[in-house]
């Protein structure tokens, strides 16, 4: 059983409450067949991935989209399920690829630094590398660092989304991941 994030068990009855207190009985009833729990090892993690999509996935893939048509858009998803979590929260709910969790690669924390594992050293690494080289240059391209196209807008020519983990650097169909054909069809 997962818990939620004040150490509580989520059950089936909690998401079932849940899509309906944010999205209606008529669209929770669309959103819950989207979602199955079955398709989820616990209600708590279908819960987090509806919320996921819906609110972070969405709107920063809008972003881009608007963006992108007036400047170049460098567009990544940090996927290390495995970063340090530095909040001493309860229960054992997995907060997967977190919000925030890549602040410790980026900049030196010496909480984080032990904690690491020697591939997320290399991906600490390689995230420093193209930061450094998009403030020198305007792009985060360098010696040494995999290709980072720029986003381009329009779901056709696939807009590029450069996922960081630890174990793979590269393209990733956001659009695909986060289920946003769904998200759009629902506004």
């Amino acid at each position: 059983m997962t818990y939620d994030a004040v150490g509580r068990k989520f059950t089936e009855a909690d998401y079932r409450r849940a899509l309906r207190t944010a999205f209606g009985e008529a669209r929770a009833k669309r959103v819950r067949s989207e979602y199955p729990t079955s398709a989820f090892p616990s209600p708590a993690l279908a819960w987090a991935t509806v919320i996921t999509d819906r609110m972070w996935a969405r709107g920063t893939h809008d972003q881009h989209e608007a963006l992108a048509r007036h400047t170049p858009v460098y567009a990544y998803e940090f996927a290390d399920r495995g970063a340090p979590m530095f909040l001493p929260l309860p229960g054992d709910f997995d907060f997967g690829a977190f919000h925030s969790g890549d602040i410790p690669y980026l900049f030196e924390d010496e909480t984080a630094e032990p904690l690491f594992t020697p591939a997320q050293r290399r991906l600490s690494a390689t995230m420093s590398g193209y930061w450094a080289a998009f403030a020198r240059t305007g792009t985060p391209r360098g010696a040494g660092l995999p290709a980072w196209p720029p986003y381009r807008p329009g779901h056709a020519g696939r807009p590029h989304t450069q996922s960081l983990a630890p174990r793979r650097i590269g393209p990733v169909d956001y659009y695909r991941e986060h289920n946003l054909g769904f998200w759009h069809r629902e506004r």
